[in-house]
């Protein structure tokens, strides 16, 4: 014991302690008492006379069981004083009162002789913040557990045998098991046989052999549906460094694949499409601006070869000449109009009168236009090419499937987000049996998308169609006064 070094003298109702050992009793965080058969106090430490709000002087006038009241029962203090004073001593809980508050503390006590004479000698530990800082652990550990449980991801610990310790909610709803179905069950046994099953075990197996980190994708069949889940298992030590567990959390990305998936189509239609315009345009550009240029070397080739021609025969060449030209320069410009329409450049509003009269001479539809005034907006670039691409597309759409009599462009300027729409009368479409690959639809939504907004399409069979797209004006979008007034420009 420490206080076996300690020399010191008894002086009435105190013993003295000097030197290093009083020091160092001092220092020490838990509060020493030395009591003797009458329950009077020998000695204190500072930490008692902290806990306690008595000064040593006032120690010196006091009996223990002020301190401890339990001891004034004569049995309780005879149990006591028998129990401290075997080898192994006595260690309790207790409430001591000080001069001002009562709080609980853990009582170590154990038989000490000084000078002859036995003693108690009590270490008193004050459990107020260890009390304190445990309900802190557990209102931490609540609020883990709610959040674990509560967790979409499916949460799992297994012990070193794959016994299930641990499945969290979405877990138990995933596999629709109850909390007995899986614990301290094998893991082969607690999740469904085959696939996922051996998969799951051989990652979980993995790490505790390696004692690292290891993932991988697994797939499961869920309510009939094929999904994905990203499970990653990580090793758990004990505070001795040892493998304890391993926790297991699965996400399911099958949502994240499914656009990845939908993307590459995307990507693989709009390529094909990319592809088949050039092929197209490279086959303009051969067969009719080449016919063309090939004309008009021979025609010039001609003329030069003829001899002594009348001015009237120049002229009626030089003619034919010129009109092969402008049939040449009319193809060039038709090339260029389909990679990129010249009326963009003059805005959204002029290129879309273009676009509907271009639209009302190739399929005989009525079309009617409702917009601000031309200079009501100003786009960029490449938002001016988004919209327009999205009202082209849809106006191929109407020729190519719509069977419509009546089309309408409407463009209307909020406050803060610009909003078009393309409906028309014609026969309609069921949504869900459009097919997934299909480039035009897919193409209206991307763009919505590019320009951080939305494009939908709503369609019955037998009432129509509406492609809408809304957008967010920006910085390089420009609203001038006249943005109130709307136009009906119908040809």
């Amino acid at each position: 014991m420490l206080l076996q070094g300690i020399s010191g003298q008894a002086d009435h109702h105190d013993i003295t302690f000097t030197g290093l050992s009083n020091i160092a009793l001092n220092k020490i965080h838990d509060a020493i008492y030395l009591i003797d058969d009458q329950l009077r106090i020998k000695y204190v430490n500072e930490k008692a006379c902290q806990l306690t709000g008595y000064s040593r002087e006032a120690f010196s006038h006091l009996s223990f069981d002020i301190i401890d009241k339990e001891l004034r029962d004569s049995d309780v203090f005879a149990l006591w004083w028998k129990l401290s004073t075997r080898p192994e001593g006595i260690h309790f809980t207790s409430q001591h009162t000080g001069r001002r508050n009562v709080f609980p503390v853990e009582v170590s006590s154990s038989g000490y002789n000084q000078d002859g004479e036995l003693h108690i000698l009590c270490i008193v530990r004050d459990v107020r913040e260890m009390r304190r800082q445990k309900e802190q652990q557990l209102l931490r550990e609540k609020q883990m557990h709610r959040v674990v449980e509560n967790s979409p991801d499916l949460i799992l610990r297994f012990d070193l045998q794959t016994r299930c310790l641990y499945a969290n909610l979405a877990v138990r709803n995933w596999f629709n098991l109850s909390e007995q179905d899986i614990s301290r069950v094998p893991l082969t046994e607690s999740v469904p046989r085959g696939g996922i099953g051996l998969s799951l075990f051989k990652l979980v197996s993995r790490t505790m052999v390696d004692e690292k980190v290891a993932e991988d994708e697994l797939v499961v069949k869920h309510n009939g549906e094929k999904r994905t889940l990203h499970v990653r298992c990580v090793p758990e030590y004990d505070l001795r460094g040892e493998l304890m567990s391993v926790l297991a959390v699965g996400r399911d990305i099958s949502a994240i694949r499914q656009t990845e998936a939908e993307l590459r189509q995307l990507t693989h239609n709009l390529e094909r499409a990319r592809e088949a315009e050039k092929k197209q345009l490279a086959r303009d550009i051969h067969d009719e601006l080449g016919q063309h240029l090939t004309a008009l070397r021979t025609g010039l080739s001609l003329l030069a070869m003829r001899k002594n021609p009348t001015v009237e025969e120049q002229q009626a060449e030089i003619q034919q000449l010129m009109a092969r030209l402008d049939s040449t320069i009319q193809v060039v410009r038709d090339v260029s109009t389909r990679l990129r329409p010249n009326v963009l450049n003059l805005g959204l509003i002029p290129a879309l009168e273009w676009l509907r009269d271009q639209f009302i001479k190739n399929s005989g539809v009525r079309c009617i236009l409702l917009a601000p005034e031309e200079h009501s907006v100003v786009l960029d670039d490449a938002t001016l090419t988004a919209a327009f691409r999205v009202v082209q597309e849809s106006l191929t759409n109407v020729a190519r499937h719509a069977s419509a009599s009546n089309v309408y462009i409407f463009v209307k300027l909020q406050p803060d987000a610009l909003l078009i729409e393309v409906v028309d009368n014609g026969k309609g479409f069921a949504l869900h049996r459009v097919k997934k690959d299909t480039c035009g639809l897919h193409g209206i939504a991307e763009r919505g998308r590019m320009l951080n907004g939305e494009a939908t399409i709503s369609s019955t069979p037998g009432k129509g169609t509406r492609v809408k797209l809304k957008f967010p004006l920006s910085v390089s979008v420009k609203s001038a006064p006249s943005c109130s007034k709307t136009r009906r420009i119908t040809r």
